[in-house]
C-alpha cells in the first residue's frame, strides 16, 4: 500500500524519491538544445551526483564536448547518432536507439545529433555533483 502511494505521488514523502526534471528550470546548453539539470540544490536526494534531461530537436547536433571531473553515461529515449573521439583522435561513430545506454568516458570529447523523427530526449548521469563541461573545438 505505502510503494502504491508513493509511485502515486500522493505522498508528502514521496519528494524524497521522485524530482520531476521537466519542471526544473531549463538551461540552453547550444542552439536549440536545453537541458533540464538537477544536483543536491534542485534535489538534497542527488549528494554528490548529478543528473540532466537534455532535448534535441529533429536533426540537431549537440557540438562535441567533454567533461573533466566526470564521466557520463547516458540513456535515450529517442534515436540518435553518437560520436566518441578515441585516443588516437579517430571518432567512433554509434547508431542508437531508445533505451540504449552510450558511456562517454571521463575527458573523451563526444557529440550526438538526433536522427529521429521526434525530438530527442536524452538522459545523463554524472559522478559529480557540478560537473566541468569544456566544448571542443574539431
Amino acid at each position: 500500500m505505502r510503494s502504491a502511494a508513493l509511485a502515486q505521488g500522493t505522498s508528502a514523502a514521496a519528494t524524497n524519491f521522485v524530482l520531476h526534471l521537466p519542471r526544473l528550470p531549463p538551461v540552453i546548453i547550444a542552439t536549440d538544445v536545453i537541458a533540464h539539470e538537477g544536483n543536491e540544490e534542485a534535489w538534497a536526494q542527488l549528494q554528490g551526483v548529478s543528473i540532466a534531461q537534455v532535448e534535441v530537436p529533429i536533426g540537431a547536433w549537440r557540438a562535441p564536448y567533454l567533461h573533466i571531473n566526470t564521466p557520463e553515461p547516458v540513456v535515450l529515449s529517442g534515436t540518435a547518432r553518437a560520436g566518441l573521439q578515441l585516443p588516437q583522435k579517430e571518432w567512433l561513430e554509434l547508431d542508437l536507439q531508445p533505451g540504449d545506454c552510450v558511456y562517454f568516458p571521463l575527458g573523451w570529447p563526444h557529440r550526438f545529433r538526433n536522427a529521429g523523427s521526434g525530438v530527442l530526449r536524452a538522459y545523463f548521469n554524472y559522478g559529480h555533483e557540478q560537473r566541468e563541461t569544456v566544448e571542443v573545438t574539431v
